[in-house]
């Protein structure tokens, strides 16, 4: 019998992560595949500082802003709903194909009525 695509995101969530995690007092344990996405995408809500070293030895700063989709993602998921799947413009798959269906059906009533007012012998 075939695994479903979520049962084996469930089985690999709860692997180890090649990374462990440091709390606030210094001890390192290990964590899981699902806890560290966890930790990324509230990393990401929140905004963050990444310190970069560059070639010559000089560190470098890079401030990353809070991410409201993840946000929105964290509220939608602690409340119940349904989180669905977004494009990089934050339309949702679901409105995009709604959107290709209805200009797909216009088109072809388009060329249904071009079809009719072409047709020289309708009325004769």
């Amino acid at each position: 019998m075939s695994k479903t695509l979520t049962e084996y995101l469930e089985i690999i969530g709860l692997e180890l992560h090649d990374n462990a995690y440091m709390d606030d007092s210094g001890t390192i344990r290990p964590i899981t595949k699902d806890e560290q996405l966890s930790r990324e995408i509230w990393k990401r809500a929140l905004g963050y500082e990444e310190r970069i070293t560059n070639s010559d030895g000089s560190i470098a700063h890079r401030v990353f802003s809070p991410d409201p989709r993840a946000q929105q993602f964290i509220f939608e998921r602690r409340e119940g709903k349904a989180v669905e799947p977004r494009d990089d413009h934050s339309i949702t798959l679901l409105d995009k194909i709604s959107d290709i269906a209805r200009l797909r059906i216009n088109a072809a009533a388009e060329k249904s009525i071009d079809a009719a007012d072409d047709d020289t012998t309708f009325g004769s």
